[in-house]
């Protein structure tokens, strides 16, 4: 189907800048379709969001090469457009079209979807890991969410509705906890990610926490996430690998969600113990 043009103005193509950005897979679908409008969601010195609406994997998030690796990025070499949030973009043919800006996908990295080789034992180090530092309504949630997922003290769908949107900022600390326990899950083979993927699906993220975080979260329910995770996930498997480090380096993504995606991950391998705060060390 042809799409019709942008009604506003755009630059000739003699005075329109052309960046170059290495793309994600996962929105590789997106760009290299017939283009399609959408418009600006987020806009921060570090990361440019873009949504097309109507499409499952709707968003992307043009970012520099300093910022964490979301699996929805484009990445450029150098500072993100400057942009207000509404204004309207063009998504296709393998750019990404701003006022007086053309952003063009030039390579393709691939999102991390971490599979650890030893289950067993990474629910087993799971529980020896310190308790996450979270604000107490979110710890408090991600309890009830770690509850809910290892007994039936607790009703799943009620604890994932309490975690969603959660918390400040273009990603709630809430989303990143559910996130952190349905790629855990995923990355064990477990069913149990199917059974949360439902019933985060079915509590309609979208309404209820930001464009970007909603998008996020879909990711992490196919498996998708930050290096930063794979990477602790990955240690937790390995008897030799040093988990303490990977969990730091977790920690120091964005201001708690870092803490957050631990927290979801010891949320679903270590259950409600592992998230008392009479465990903190390290």
């Amino acid at each position: 189907m042809t799409v019709a043009p942008l009604r506003h103005r755009t630059a000739p193509s003699s005075t329109r800048t052309t960046l170059a950005a290495a793309a994600s897979t996962a929105v590789q679908p997106l760009l290299v379709a017939p283009p399609r409008r959408g418009h600006v969601v987020a806009s921060t010195s570090d990361l440019l969001a873009v949504q097309v609406p109507g499409v499952r994997h709707g968003l992307i998030c043009l970012t520099g090469t300093r910022a964490v690796r979301i699996p929805c990025a484009m990445v450029l070499a150098g500072p993100v457009p400057q942009i207000d949030v509404g204004t309207p973009v063009e998504v296709g043919a393998g750019r990404v079209t701003l006022p007086e800006i053309t952003v063009s996908a030039i390579r393709w990295w691939q999102p991390r979807r971490p599979l650890v080789a030893d289950p067993v034992g990474a629910v087993r180090r799971a529980g020896r890991c310190p308790a996450p530092d979270l604000d107490a309504p979110v710890l408090e949630a991600a309890a009830g969410l770690a509850c809910a997922l290892h007994s039936t003290a607790l009703r799943l769908d009620e604890s994932v509705t309490a975690l969603l949107g959660l918390g400040p900022g273009l990603t709630p600390a809430g989303d990143d906890v559910l996130a952190g326990a349905v790629v855990a899950f995923r990355s064990i083979r477990s069913s149990v990610a199917d059974e949360l993927t439902e019933v985060i699906s079915a509590a309609a993220p979208p309404t209820r926490t930001t464009a970007v975080s909603a998008a996020l979260l879909r990711y992490a329910c196919e498996g998708h996430c930050v290096p930063e995770l794979a990477r602790f996930l990955g240690c937790l498997s390995a008897p030799q690998a040093n988990v303490i480090a990977a969990y730091r380096e977790l920690l120091g993504v964005g201001h708690t969600s870092g803490a957050g995606l631990y927290a979801g991950v010891l949320s679903a391998l270590a259950g409600p113990a592992a998230l008392s705060p009479s465990r903190r060390r390290a």
